[in-house]
């Protein structure tokens, strides 16, 4: 069984040797680890091919003119190889045993219907987990629900089966680089469950450079993506209170958009209609506080 660990990365060759040296250190080899580079200006090139010089992993190397993380995404899924698929981000690692663990995991448990494996993450100098704990007893879940339902948060790592995501790549919208992960996820929950494995695979800190820090800025100067998200996400719940929170976020959203043509939001209607008004209260209030 092969694992691909894809990584889109944008002008992080300062930092991208701490990725490359905790894939050296698996304990398992069973993985390939695709790099696109999305149009970096720095030396990743250089220091990617030095990477691939050493012959101590399996690397595949993609330079591409840039149009953000999603679009690097969808071309690192389709020239991966793997039975499942692992986003690591250039600016952080995996435990030693990530590979192994999920390849032994997967081996155990995994039913046709399961979509992939979701663990946890950790901080990088405890190895401490930066979520919640998974629900007790509960052995698979579609993500939606972990979180509506079972009220998980934080960050996790997350492994997919590769032809899911092959036929789930990331929406684009014209003049936008940025698009919630979640707008994916919605789509892989429609075909099945994801197994959960209560371990840190995956160490990570928030750089001021990265996507985190910035994450709120990013869906206000992308606002299509993000209306996009939140209409799946209204679609995909089942209560009215949660239906209208993410209706009203959808609004909010929307009214930002300076092509609306692209948004095509034909369930829900009248939903979608009735919070109109709430947003229109609440939107400037809502936006000024991540300005803030």
């Amino acid at each position: 069984m092969l694992i691909s660990v894809i990584t889109p990365t944008y002008n992080r060759a300062y930092i991208l040797n701490k990725c490359y040296e905790s894939l050296v250190n698996q304990t398992s080899k069973e993985f390939e680890w695709v790099v696109v580079d999305d149009g970096s200006s720095d030396n990743t090139e250089e220091l990617v091919n030095s990477f691939i010089a050493e012959g101590k992993i399996t690397i595949k190397y993609i330079k591409q003119q840039n149009g953000g993380k999603h679009i690097a995404h969808n071309t690192a899924v389709l020239n991966s190889s793997g039975d499942l698929v692992v986003c690591l981000d250039s600016d952080d690692v995996l435990t030693e045993n990530a590979v192994e663990c999920a390849v032994s995991f997967w081996e155990k448990n995994a039913k046709l219907y399961n979509t992939g494996i979701l663990a946890k993450r950790g901080d990088m100098v405890e190895r401490k987990p930066i979520c919640a704990e998974l629900p007790q007893g509960v052995k698979e879940c579609t993500m939606f629900d972990l979180t509506n339902k079972h009220g998980f948060f934080g960050d996790t790592i997350l492994y997919f089966r590769r032809e899911l995501l092959e036929k789930n790549l990331f929406k684009s919208f014209e003049g936008e680089r940025f698009i919630p992960e979640t707008n994916m996820y919605i789509e892989i929950d429609k075909h099945g469950t994801m197994l959960l494995l209560d371990e840190v695979l995956y160490l990570c800190e928030y750089l001021p450079d990265g996507l985190t820090a910035k994450f709120h800025q990013l869906l206000e100067r992308n606002p299509n993506g993000t209306a996009d998200t939140y209409y799946k996400q209204m679609c995909m719940a089942t209560d009215f209170k949660t239906k209208l929170k993410y209706a009203v976020l959808t609004n909010i959203y929307k009214s930002l958009s300076k092509n609306k043509k692209e948004l095509q939001f034909n369930e829900n209607k009248g939903l979608l209609f009735i919070s109109s008004v709430p947003a229109r209260l609440v939107k400037n209030k809502f936006l000024s506080k991540f300005e803030r």
